[in-house]
């Protein structure tokens, strides 16, 4: 469940477009697809049944992944993956997208693999990629929250690239807020949005890979959210009320030399 600052009014332009009949036969489809995913454990690392399982509760609900890859391709070997966190429905898209297992943050689905917050330094040693939201809390995903820098310092103690990803969701290919999980709602209180959505997709782009040999744990945290907030904000969703979050990071970063560093574009607000 969501504890971000966003409310309802995050949701106020939200509206189900699906036909009754539709939204019912997705409803029934997704608890099969939740059913069968608690009856059925993963073998090994459940890699393949994460896949699976994510791409069949997606299907359900009418959800669309698509997935653009990086400019630069990624390294070889094990990475941190780092994405922003809007809900549960990221959560799954990311499942089928990127071939890390996710770190435990209290997003439960049954037998689906994660890794604990204090092994993940671990993991990449023993050659396993980790996908981490780095974001305190969740949001409609009008903007990015700040990253902790405490949730990329295991790449940087592993030696491992740190590799950031942005997800977006888009309806009717316009950037919208309706797979929102607000602060105290049900469930399927959320997936009921999402199920009353018609030519819903979730956009997963990949970024080029960072260095983590190239700053502090906190320069890092601010490259990767630069990145992923350069392509979050240049076209967000614009509800008819979203709170502002506080723009500061914990600590001063440092700006890396042109030579030693990617390029990164510096925090604009996008219009409202």
């Amino acid at each position: 469940m969501s504890t971000g600052p966003c409310s309802t009014d995050c949701l106020a332009d939200v509206a189900p477009t699906a036909p009754p009949g539709l939204r019912r036969r997705r409803a029934a489809a997704l608890a099969v697809a939740l059913a069968r995913a608690s009856a059925r454990p993963p073998a090994g690392d459940g890699r393949r049944h994460a896949v699976c399982t994510s791409a069949r509760l997606l299907t359900a609900a009418g959800v669309r992944v698509a997935v653009l890859p990086p400019t630069t391709a990624w390294p070889t070997g094990p990475v941190l993956v780092v994405a922003n966190r809007v809900s549960w429905v990221d959560d799954l898209a990311l499942r089928t997208a990127v071939p890390a297992v996710p770190e435990d943050d209290g997003a439960v689905w049954p037998g689906l693999p994660t890794v604990c917050a204090h092994q993940v330094a671990d993991a990449l040693t023993a050659g396993r990629s980790v996908l981490v939201r780095p974001e305190a809390t969740a949001s409609c995903g009008t903007e990015l929250g700040r990253f902790r820098p405490g949730s990329l310092a295991p790449a940087l103690a592993a030696g491992t690239p740190v590799c950031p990803v942005a997800v977006r969701a888009r309806v009717g290919g316009r950037p919208t807020t309706v797979t929102a999980h607000l602060p105290g709602e049900s469930w399927w209180r959320s997936a009921a949005r999402v199920l009353g959505a018609t030519d819903l997709v979730l956009e997963v782009q990949a970024l080029p890979a960072i260095d983590p040999r190239r700053g502090t744990a906190a320069e890092v945290a601010a490259l990767a959210e630069y990145a992923i907030a350069e392509v979050l904000e240049a076209d967000p969703p614009r509800p008819i009320s979203h709170p502002r979050r506080p723009r500061t990071h914990a600590a001063a970063v440092t700006t890396p030399a042109p030579s030693t560093a990617p390029a990164v574009s510096p925090r604009t607000h996008a219009p409202r």
